[in-house]
């Protein structure tokens, strides 16, 4: 049962007792509560009853978690064995499972006459302390753990913290750096950035990866990323800042290789579309070796590579590239193709490490007499190899600095010398398409020059022969003779016409006259020629003036009509459609006939090119290649839209007036 309260009657004591924010009570000798003040019954979470003994809450624990018994807590130990334990760590469990961490500061009560008679507990709630503690001892971890240097520093830029990881990155311990100003890690050339950043941190304002150069003890600058926030205090008050800076050298150098490679690529890729697009081969290696220098970081490039001349004879040609605005003049430059097979043999690439004991390479590189420039003292040679193996040419690049010399990528020379070897095999095998196709021009040229004699002294005999007396079946054969005769003229007017266009030697006459007009008298001719079919003209009434050459459109119309005739074998009319603007002249051919497939439409301009199926029909493919270029070589163009089984339309459009 409870006890009265005799030692402390004092009014004063207890309304200090009562009104203390510091949670406190009173228990007799048995451990009874017989006093609690409004503080610990917070603490608490409830009001404690008639037989709770040495505490008000619902279960006590040790700091670890353990449970602690009743006859175990600081007021049992403290009242039984008469001694005080003060400041033992207490975990409160309270009603609604809210745990709170508390320092106990028993103290015993004794009578005047010193009998002990209870004891007087102080319990201060350390609980917001101790997770602050452990917030603060996770971010140590955090901090002391990460491999980015995390800084403190106030707003005069002294460093205040500092973690492994400023000290992996700058060198310095924390005992040598903390006190010390921040710049410090600042290059001389950067020390406005210092005051740049403060500013940014005093307006409450955070630098974001901001990338720049800071200093390490031993002096070498590392590039940086930084990230710098305001740190405040309790008041809200900014007092400083924080930086998180990471080193950045890896990430550089990656992105460095990067476009190292890229830029590798691109000049592959580059070198690969002028060899497609290039047929000149001086100019082919010029650009070539221009490119392969500047990429392999060469002061000089030289590139000897084999050529024919104009006799067909093979002769040992060379390019040359200076690096930079270091200037030269190499040519003069020569080399015998005995030293270049001696250097090569049995190797794929060589490199000089001292040039100087090389006299005949030194030699190539001092024959440019560069002005202002340091001399050649490494070179790395790639030998040029033709598909079978044979050596047609080589590269040497020459470097005044050893370390640019010991870094050259020596495969993605080999890459380029391989480029230029299938260059060097196409710019013979076009010179040996060219000289053949040359020669076949010329036969057919000779050929087509040859056939129109007897051609016109036999059709010279039948015309004499139609004119004599001659039964109704010899006139009839006289008749498909002169025709076959008229056929085969036509066909060695195309070839000779073919080999003017490849020669270069098809000419015009230009004249300014109505192509309408030009088209009706062909027309007319179709009329009395043409047993099957009709060829209408629409739209015949308009400016159709052009200047262009009247026997050449006639060609090209009698083409497509002769065309539309013949392959719409089924039908019997053909329309000729005239359109006229400004600027040029329009004519379309229609026919009702076969029509074409997409894939045929792209061929049907092409050489020597039948629609399938259409074998039988005469021609050699040639008259739809010829009025291609006819079209084209007056600044027109030409062109046919079809539909398989719906006939189709061919056109050309000239320009009223050609361009120069």
């Amino acid at each position: 049962m409870k006890k009265s309260y005799m030692g402390v009657d004092n009014h004063i004591y207890k309304e200090l007792f009562l009104a203390s924010p510091v949670a406190s009570y009173i228990c007799d000798n048995e451990g009874y509560i017989i006093e609690f003040n409004e503080a610990a019954e917070v603490l608490w979470g409830r009001k404690p009853q008639a037989d709770d003994r040495w505490s008000g809450a619902t279960a006590v624990y040790y700091g670890d978690g353990q449970p602690i018994p009743w006859e175990e807590t600081p007021m049992a130990i403290a009242v039984r064995e008469q001694t005080e334990i003060c400041g033992q760590e207490l975990v409160i469990a309270r009603p609604d499972g809210v745990r709170r961490v508390t320092l106990a500061f028993p103290k015993l009560i004794r009578t005047a006459e010193g009998q002990l008679i209870g004891a007087y507990n102080t319990l201060v709630d350390i609980t917001e302390y101790k997770q602050y503690e452990e917030k603060q001892t996770i971010l140590s971890e955090i901090v002391q753990s990460s491999d980015d240097a995390i800084v403190s520093k106030n707003l005069d830029g002294i460093i205040m913290s500092w973690n492994h990881g400023a000290e992996r990155i700058f060198g310095y311990s924390e005992a040598e750096i903390v006190g010390r100003s921040i710049n410090t890690l600042i290059p001389a050339y950067l020390q406005h950035e210092e005051n740049t950043i403060i500013s940014e941190i005093k307006a409450g304002r955070t630098v974001d990866h901001y990338q720049t150069i800071r200093v390490t003890k031993s002096g070498k600058e590392v590039p940086i990323s930084l990230t710098i926030s305001p740190m405040r205090n309790k008041a809200g008050q900014i007092i400083g800042a924080s930086k998180i800076a990471r080193d950045i050298s890896d990430k550089i150098q990656r992105e460095q290789t990067i476009q190292f490679h890229a830029k590798k690529l691109e000049t592959l890729h580059a070198i690969g579309k002028i060899i497609t697009e290039k047929l000149d081969t001086p100019s082919l290696i010029q650009t070539i070796i221009n490119s392969t220098t500047h990429l392999a970081a060469a002061d000089v490039g030289i590139c000897f590579y084999r050529v024919s001349d104009e006799p067909g004879q093979s002769k040992l040609s060379v390019a040359v590239a200076v690096l930079g605005e270091t200037k030269g003049d190499f040519s003069g430059l020569k080399s015998e193709e005995g030293l270049i097979h001696t250097i090569f043999a049995g190797e794929s690439s060589i490199k000089f490490d001292d040039v100087a004991a090389m006299p005949h390479i030194q030699a190539l590189f001092e024959s440019g007499g560069r002005v202002d420039a340091p001399p050649i003292r490494h070179s790395l040679a790639i030998p040029i190899r033709s598909a079978d193996k044979l050596l047609i040419g080589a590269m040497f690049f020459g470097y005044a600095q050893t370390d640019i010399f010991n870094a050259a990528d020596e495969d993605i020379i080999h890459s380029i010398a391989s480029l230029v070897a299938v260059t060097l095999d196409n710019a013979r095998l076009f010179e040996e398409v060219n000289a053949l196709n040359l020669r076949k021009n010329e036969f057919i040229a000779l050929a087509s020059h040859e056939l129109k004699t007897p051609l016109t002294t036999t059709k010279g005999y039948l015309q004499i022969l139609e004119r004599s007396e001659i039964d109704q079946v010899g006139r009839r054969f006289l008749t498909k003779a002169l025709k076959q005769l008229e056929r085969i003229n036509a066909l060695v007017a195309e070839l000779l016409d073919i080999s003017k266009i490849e020669a270069g030697k098809l000419t015009f006459h230009f004249e300014t006259f109505d192509l309408s007009e030009m088209i009706l008298d062909v027309v007319e001719t179709f009329h009395f020629s043409s047993q099957t079919h009709t060829v209408f003209v629409n739209n015949i009434h308009g400016d159709y003036l052009v200047k262009a050459d009247r026997q050449r459109l006639e060609q090209v119309v009698i083409n497509l009509i002769t065309n539309a005739i013949k392959y719409s074998p089924d039908a019997h009319q053909v329309h000729v459609v005239l359109e006229s603007s400004p600027e040029e002249v329009t004519v379309q051919v229609i026919d009702e006939g076969m029509g074409m497939t997409r894939q045929q439409q792209e061929k049907v301009f092409t050489r020597f090119y039948q629609v399938e199926g259409t074998s039988k029909m005469t021609g050699l493919g040639l008259g739809l290649y010829l009025s291609k270029e006819i079209i084209e070589r007056h600044g027109g163009r030409v062109g046919v839209t079809s539909e398989m089984g719906k006939g189709s339309t061919f056109y050309f459009t000239v320009p009223r007036t050609p361009s120069d």
